[in-house]
């Protein structure tokens, strides 16, 4: 692509905006559009009225076509280029940006997989009563898929025990007592944020649970059931979890800091940010989990 020589401006040089657009793959009216916005300054024009534009506004474009691929908003891009315009080079401020860009769609990743989770375990619950293929049927008086539905979205209680509210402030108190008196299945429960540290409950089955920011520190549960539990946050320092079980959990920034954790099974687990410090980890099975930013300092791996 060829500068043009524009004698009536002396020895500016520029594009033409469809010679811009097409060097830097952007369309005719989102330049246009960068214009009003003030990202793109006014370009110079002929005495025929031809807008001309200089390296400024190649540069600018290219920059950017840079920003927004490392997903900041043309807002964000816009203080950006208005510090460059007072002489100031936006490194930290860019970091800044870049980072909190980050920090919300780890947010939102875990938002997602928790939905997910959920929808999930409503799909379990009513997934053996539902047909491979649709059904016509001219009789019908009342809609089955609706009542399947209904029923996944009642609220999941403890298997077959009728709660008296009047004997337990919680029911991180309540599956301490079912725990006591035999109870092992607590499948499907809700326990966001339960207080159960120092508590026992080895070989119980919290398998699809709800388990987030809760506290276990110290907690006996060996042998212990989470396949597919969300314990994203839990609190799990000093606890015996020898051969749990962690299949499909999701773990994400939880503290196993200094627990016992010898031939515990995480595979396909996420355990992106969690916590290992000081933990014992031989025998332990990771396979296929995700260790993205995983604190191993100081564990104890050996076989």
């Amino acid at each position: 692509m060829e500068l043009i020589e524009n004698s009536s401006v002396g020895s500016a040089r520029g594009w033409l905006i469809g010679e811009l657009s097409h060097l830097v793959e952007i369309p005719i009216q989102t330049i246009r559009y960068y214009e009003r916005l003030e990202l793109l300054r006014k370009p110079h024009r002929t005495e025929q009225g031809y807008r001309i534009y200089s390296t400024d506004a190649l540069e600018c474009l290219l920059f950017i076509q840079g920003a927004k691929a490392f997903g900041l908003s043309l807002d964000e891009i816009k203080q950006l280029l208005d510090l460059q315009v007072v002489h100031t080079i936006p490194y930290a401020t860019f970091k800044l940006m870049v980072k909190q860009k980050l920090d919300k769609l780890d947010l939102q990743i875990q938002e997602l997989m928790t939905q997910r989770q959920n929808i999930s375990q409503r799909l379990d619950l009513i997934a053996e009563a539902l047909p491979d293929c649709d059904i016509t049927n001219f009789d019908l008086t009342q809609n089955p898929l609706l009542n399947l539905i209904s029923t996944s979205s009642n609220s999941i209680d403890l298997e077959g025990t009728q709660r008296d509210h009047t004997l337990f402030s919680d029911l991180s108190q309540e599956v301490l007592y079912m725990y006591s008196v035999g109870r092992r299945n607590f499948r499907l429960i809700n326990l966001i944020s339960a207080k159960l540290n120092g508590a026992n409950l080895s070989g119980a089955d919290f398998t699809n649970a709800k388990l987030m920011l809760s506290d276990l520190c110290e907690v006996s549960m060996i042998a212990t059931k989470f396949v597919g539990a969300n314990l994203a946050g839990a609190m799990m320092s000093e606890a015996c979890l020898q051969k749990a079980d962690f299949t499909d959990a999701l773990l994400v920034g939880a503290d196993f800091s200094g627990a016992d954790l010898e031939d515990a099974n995480f595979t396909s687990a996420n355990l992106g940010g969690a916590n290992f410090t000081g933990a014992n980890l031989r025998g332990v099975n990771f396979n296929e989990a995700i260790l993205t930013g995983a604190d191993f300092t100081k564990t104890d791996i050996a076989k």
